[in-house]
């Protein structure tokens, strides 16, 4: 494999878990409060306004917004980029020791994915289970295209 490819499927391993996190951090707030965790959208849960899709973007949003909601000026708590932060590093770590071996990368990924949901969502188990076949399913999704990918760089 070229340095290249490498590199494009580290960067796309990077976003996957920078993504994987923003739903975590959107999962976790859901769960907790008994919300529907797939929705055509989401919002600001203190004015309650529809989120535009370029307001979404993980890490890079919540720094050009200022750490506030684009409409109603309210701080965002910290722990969101930091949710996906640490989502995002997880991940490029986890790949950087075995990459080689892609269906292990994706199971250790959604192995820490699911401990987390369920230790942040005590209490809350049929919520959270629900949540852990979204992200069963986010991973199998990409997992396929990593793996298409892998094939048409070997």
């Amino acid at each position: 494999m070229t340095q290249t490819a490498f590199l494009i499927l580290f960067l796309s391993f990077l976003a996957f878990g920078s993504v994987i996190g923003a739903f975590f951090g959107t999962a976790d707030y859901r769960i907790r409060h008994k919300e529907p965790l797939l929705t055509s959208h989401c919002f600001c849960p203190s004015c309650h306004h529809k989120l535009a899709d370029i307001h979404q973007v993980p890490i890079v949003s919540w720094l050009l917004l200022g750490g506030k909601c684009h409409y109603c000026k309210t701080p965002i708590p910290l722990r969101y980029p930091l949710i996906e932060g640490f989502f995002l590093l997880s991940y490029g770590f986890l790949f950087l020791i075995f990459w080689r071996q892609p269906l292990l990368l994706l199971g250790l990924c959604l192995t820490l994915v699911c401990i987390l949901i369920l230790l942040r969502c005590k209490g809350h188990f049929l919520h959270a289970f629900r949540g852990i076949a979204i992200f069963l399913g986010f991973h199998a999704f990409y997992g396929g295209f990593l793996l298409t990918i892998f094939a048409s760089f070997d």
